[in-house]
């Protein structure tokens, strides 16, 4: 995690004045820094939130504090506009900066190891949790392929009764994860078994439950037009499949998770934008039953379930 307070750089031009002698105004640092952040925000608003994450990170304390935050001391100004800089300067996604990026009601260790944990991943907890409150996910233990950060499968733990593993064909991904696991776990939450893996050939046939999925959907040839918060600084393992083609990936889970499913069980996978209906295709082919699509806030189908026969 990045020390709080950096070194070796000059505060931006523009910073917030001070009201006295060794002291600035929170509201004034805050506005000048979304300014400079809007141009990798996308936007005002978002550009806000960054700042007020960043602030908060600098100063140990909640974003919503911020609005009654006294006029800070001005090396703590000097450690924020430094962020701000690597924000602005490099693209470096802000849960990189500050260490750590919210996942439903948890707190998750991240850095370039792994990728930043996304709202649009939180349906696929969702559906998965809608199945079990209808009575449709039968019992026995759930894995999450491709488990990155451990956010899916740490967040499972902590609402199922059966067991959850992690799986990831990356090393230092699940170093990452390993850390997450240890700190749910010193917080009284539940063991999650993580595995080195590529594909779910390390589990029997008709052996689990459910199979929750955040594959690499970005397709080789569109990886140069991402955002360069993305394609310069999160692990192109995790974002582009071996092969570099989205659909092939898609069936090869498909397949996998056929056989080690229990008849009855699921497999919930979120999917790119636009793939929603291939992959619902490529399930139908496979004589799957109960597909369906889950949208996103957006209005994105996002999310592809279907059940074993």
């Amino acid at each position: 995690m990045p020390e709080r307070r950096a070194v070796g750089r000059e505060p931006r031009k523009g910073s917030a004045p001070s009201l006295s002698e060794g002291r600035v105004d929170v509201q004034s640092l805050l506005r000048d820094a979304a300014g400079s952040l809007t141009s990798r925000a996308g936007d005002r608003s978002g550009a806000r939130l960054e700042a007020e994450v960043l602030l908060g990170f600098v100063l140990g304390v909640e974003r919503s504090s911020l609005l009654t935050q006294q006029p800070i001391l001005q090396e703590q100004s000097a450690a924020f506009h430094d962020l701000v800089g690597l924000r602005v300067d490099t693209g470096r996604p802000v849960a990189y900066l500050v260490g750590h990026r919210g996942f439903r009601d948890l707190d998750v260790l991240v850095d370039e190891r792994v990728l930043v944990p996304r709202p649009e991943t939180e349906h696929v907890i969702e559906v998965l949790l809608d199945l079990k409150a209808s009575g449709l996910l039968p019992p026995g233990p759930v894995v999450d392929r491709g488990t990155g950060s451990g956010a899916l499968a740490l967040t499972l733990a902590r609402t199922l009764e059966g067991m959850v593993v992690g799986i990831d064909l990356s090393g230092p991904a699940l170093e990452v994860a390993r850390l997450n696991e240890e700190a749910l776990g010193d917080a009284g939450g539940r063991p999650v078994p993580l595995v080195q893996s590529d594909c779910l050939s390390c589990f029997a046939d008709h052996s689990l439950a459910a199979v929750v999925a955040n594959p690499p959907y970005i397709a080789a040839e569109d990886f140069e037009g991402l955002p360069v918060d993305v394609q310069g600084h999160e692990p192109r393992v995790a974002l582009v499949p071996k092969g570099g083609c989205p659909g092939s990936h898609y069936a090869a889970l498909i397949e996998q998770a056929g056989r080690v499913l229990v008849s009855g069980g699921w497999l919930v996978t979120e999917v790119g934008e636009g793939q929603a209906h291939e992959v619902a295709e490529r399930f139908e082919s496979a004589h799957w039953s109960q597909i369906g699509l889950t949208d996103d806030l957006a209005g994105i189908a996002r999310v592809v379930h279907a059940q074993s026969l």
